[in-house]
């Protein structure tokens, strides 16, 4: 069966462990010191705003890791997985980014989860309960019953109750499995490489070249003979 749902545990890109308000800060400030000493042609006359952070690749290559991550270590019903895409809503002040993706479960899916809410009964009444009763400033759209669940989940096969049963999944394999998807999105993401000249910063650069206030050396002219 192929399924759309929504990926548990992502956290989105709005002041989190993903993305916050340091993440373009320190990524321009470090490579504008870069770029004002330590590059090829170093140029003193760079301010920040010669510089801009490229958000959507940025973000793009985090989801990308993320969504294999989760992939990796979903329960083994969960046989593929494609067309992941992101929601972001118009403001953060109620709701953040969620990543939703098709993905095919095996054909025994229900079993497996059937064996998994019995093991694990007395834990998932708790936590259903606990997840799922509406209280002030927060409105529930789900049961908080367990003993309701199993319809939704095998007779309508509501996607969100199958989204949020994988994540109970994975959550009582990994109690750490939430900051594990950001450790491995963020492992081989340097937030540097998504800092890019603006037009006015390479034309500093480039009227820095021609004037001679950057210093270029011939190579030849670097060389020292040792007197025997």
């Amino acid at each position: 069966m192929i399924i759309n749902i929504e990926l548990p545990f992502f956290p989105g890109f709005y002041e989190t462990d993903l993305e916050n308000s340091d993440t373009s800060y320190w990524a321009i400030k470090e490579e504008l010191e870069y770029l004002q000493n330590d590059c090829d042609t170093p140029c003193k006359a760079l301010t920040e705003d010669d510089l801009e952070f490229r958000y959507e690749d940025y973000e793009k290559d985090v989801r990308e890791n993320w969504a294999a991550y989760w992939k990796k270590n979903a329960p083994e019903i969960v046989l593929s997985m494609d067309n992941v895409t992101m929601w972001s809503p118009r403001y953060y002040n109620f709701d953040h980014d969620r990543l939703y993706a098709d993905i095919e479960l095996a054909d025994n899916w229900q079993d497996e989860m059937r064996h998994f809410i019995a093991l694990n009964y007395d834990w998932l009444k708790d936590r259903i309960e606990n997840d799922w009763t509406s209280y002030d400033g927060f409105m529930s759209f789900m049961s908080n019953d367990i003993d309701e669940w199993g319809d939704y989940l095998f007779k309508e096969q509501d996607c969100r109750y199958i989204s949020t049963m994988l994540g109970y999944m994975m959550y009582r394999e990994n109690k750490d499995i939430i900051s594990d998807l950001v450790m491995y999105a963020l492992d081989d993401i340097c937030a540097n490489s998504y800092v890019e000249l603006t037009e006015e910063g390479e034309a500093k650069i480039e009227a820095g070249i021609e004037d001679g206030s950057v210093k270029v050396y011939d190579p030849d002219q670097l060389s020292i003979d040792f007197q025997e």
